[in-house]
This record gives C-alpha cells, sequence and structure tokens, in this order.
C-alpha cells in the first residue's frame, strides 16, 4: 500500500515544484515589463545575418544614446538608469552577441573584437547613423573597441566600470581566478549569490521572484557562459598593454569614465590609466558603489552622465 502511494505523492510534489517554477518565471516576466514601461522601453528585435538581435528602444526626437550591458548580463541591466535619463534622448539597450534573448553557438567565438563586429553589423541593421555609446564592465570593453574604429559615428563615449585597462591595483576578483576560483562559475543558488556579492556593494531592491529566476537561468547557462569566459581569457585585450593603448588612441571624442569605489571585479585604481592615456577624459568614482553603479547607484549615475552629455552636444 505504501508504495503504492509514493508515486502519486512524487507526481504531486513534482506538478507543485513545476508550477512554482511556472508561476515565478510568469512574475518575473511581468516584473520586467512593468520596469520597462516605467522606463517607455519597448522591446524590439532586428535580423543580423540571418537571425534575430533583441534591443530595447525609447523614442525620443534628440541625440541618441546607445548602451551595452556586462558579461552574462543583458539590455534589462539598464532598465531604471533609462528612466532618469532625460526624455530628449532616443535611447537603445542592446543584447550583445550570446547575450539575452540572442542566439547562443557554442562555436563561434565570443571574443570582445568579434562582439564589437556583431554589434557594428547590430547598429548597421537598425539604422544608427551617428551616437553617443555608454557600455558598463564588458560591454565598456565593446564600446571602447567600436569607438576606436568608427570614429565618425561616434559622438561621447561612456565607460561605466570598464574591462579593457590593467588596473595598478589587481581586484579581488582577478586575484580570484590566478588562483584557479571562478566566480562566474554558477551551478548552484550559493554560486549565484557568490556572484551577486562580487557585482554589488549595496544591492537595489528586488522584488520576489527575480533572484529565483535568475539564478535558474545562470545556472542553464553556466557551460556557454563559460565557453564565452574562455573566449575572453584568449583575448589580448585583456593582458596585453600595447593593444589596450592602441584601442585607447582610437578615442578623440569626449570620454566619460564613472566607477564604484568599491568595485571587485575590476579595481577603481583603473580610472588612473584613463586619466594617464586619454587627456580629455571625464571621470566621477561613486561612493560605496560596486561593479555595477547604473543598477546600484541609477539616480546618480544617470544625473552624472546626462551633465557630461549636456557638455557635449553632437557638432
Amino acid at each position: 500500500m505504501k508504495k503504492r502511494l509514493l508515486i502519486p505523492v512524487q507526481v504531486l510534489l513534482l506538478s507543485l515544484l513545476v508550477g512554482c517554477v511556472s508561476t515565478q518565471q510568469t512574475i518575473y516576466n511581468l516584473a520586467i515589463d512593468y520596469e520597462r514601461s516605467r522606463s517607455d522601453l519597448v522591446y524590439k528585435t532586428v535580423e543580423v545575418d540571418g537571425e534575430k538581435v533583441s534591443y530595447l528602444e525609447r523614442e525620443g526626437e534628440g541625440e541618441t544614446v546607445v548602451l551595452l550591458h556586462g558579461f552574462t548580463a543583458d539590455k534589462n541591466n539598464w532598465l531604471r538608469f533609462v528612466r532618469n535619463l532625460p526624455e530628449k534622448y532616443r535611447v537603445l539597450a542592446i543584447d550583445m552577441p550570446g547575450h539575452g534573448d540572442n542566439v547562443k553557438d557554442i562555436t563561434r567565438n565570443y571574443s570582445p573584437f568579434s562582439l564589437s563586429l556583431g554589434f557594428a553589423k547590430t547598429v548597421d541593421a537598425i539604422g544608427i547613423k551617428r551616437f553617443h555609446i555608454a557600455g558598463n564592465s564588458l560591454g565598456g570593453l565593446v564600446s571602447k573597441i567600436y569607438a576606436s574604429r568608427h570614429p565618425d559615428r561616434i559622438i561621447t563615449a561612456g565607460l561605466f566600470d570598464s574591462a579593457g585597462v590593467i588596473s595598478p591595483i589587481p581586484s579581488e576578483f582577478k586575484v580570484m581566478v590566478e588562483k584557479g576560483e571562478n566566480p562566474f562559475v554558477v551551478k548552484t543558488r550559493e554560486d549565484y549569490d557568490r556572484l551577486g556579492e562580487y557585482a554589488f556593494h549595496n544591492e537595489p531592491f528586488l522584488p520576489w521572484p527575480i533572484h529565483s529566476v535568475m539564478a535558474r537561468k545562470y545556472i542553464e547557462r553556466n557551460d556557454f557562459n563559460q565557453k564565452m569566459f574562455g573566449d575572453l581569457e584568449k583575448s589580448s585585450t585583456f593582458d596585453n598593454q600595447k593593444v589596450q593603448d592602441k584601442i585607447l588612441e582610437g578615442l578623440k571624442m569626449p570620454v566619460f569614465v564613472i566607477w564604484g569605489d568599491k568595485d571587485r571585479l575590476i579595481h577603481v585604481s583603473s580610472v588612473e590609466v584613463y586619466k594617464k592615456r586619454l587627456p580629455q577624459v571625464e571621470t566621477v568614482i561613486l561612493k560605496d558603489c560596486g561593479h555595477l553603479p547604473m543598477l546600484e547607484q541609477s539616480e546618480e549615475s544617470a544625473k552624472y552622465y546626462t551633465e557630461f552629455l549636456n557638455k557635449h552636444p553632437d557638432a
């Protein structure tokens, strides 16, 4: 009798679990849609090389601002930041190749230069001719590469805790990776929570069940994310000073650098490299802020970035 009851109980528990996961995903989708609508951002796609690339767009009659997220993140990282930008700007937050809702192809190369090429095709497909570009972390590096190769199309470049220079003081993340421990390896919920501790100093409020859904996504995509991480590690843009300097030499436009002073992933001493290499750079260091200023201090970040944009309108 007990054996007969065991199977129905297991089925019931499994059904409840699946229902819970489905409910969490539904609530997550509703929360994201709500955040997007509050920022007047509309979900769109564009075809690039026969595949759909996803992005968010807020219409505006003024200059265009294009935003790029960091490694393993997506366009949604900019939702609250965009809400604090003046309505006159047309704003697009674009998923980079292999990220967000885009195709994840294990056979492709996802080096920063490859990501920049994919981004270039995307803005061409959308039809953006000249714009402000800004990126966080890996998105900052991709922004620099694109801006250095297409200076005629870039009005200004904004770098939010950007990757792509060797910081005078190694970050906690760099030290950990050199020891063989990578916080971006996410196989469990605990791994996901640890990565969040690296990304934020004071994590902003996110309603339930955002973290549960995001943790599942990171766990499901871990193998693919590690493939991308391997492509990044092999790239000369992270350890070759000459390559880094060449990219910076191509940035003739006004450059804005903003950094969290408690960034554990890329040390704030990186700001000194930009000051030394770019005489036109304008810098801001946010107190008690981690690696994602546009999320952790969205109002302050948007305020400083807007002030920068106002000083450098398109000629």
